[in-house]
């Protein structure tokens, strides 16, 4: 009998969306999010900073690959 974890994805889509939504979640901690600070502090897009935009430019990108991952039934 073979047991598997259910905290590895089994098919490629599982899989493509774990590694997509990795890379993402890189996007939005410290060392990157300082950085886009720090070079594009003086952009404003539509009356809000560009890390604001960045960041939810981000989280709604997370969430559409969590949408899609529940989609393809992964």
């Amino acid at each position: 009998m073979s047991i598997r974890n259910h905290y590895f994805p089994r098919t490629s889509a599982g899989k493509k969306a774990t590694l997509i939504f990795l890379i993402l979640m890189l996007l939005v901690q410290p060392p990157i999010v300082f950085w886009v600070d720090e070079n594009l502090r003086n952009i404003w897009i539509s009356g809000t900073p560009f890390l604001y935009s960045y960041l939810a430019t981000v989280y709604f990108v997370q969430i559409g690959v969590l949408i899609w991952a529940l989609w393809k039934k992964v």
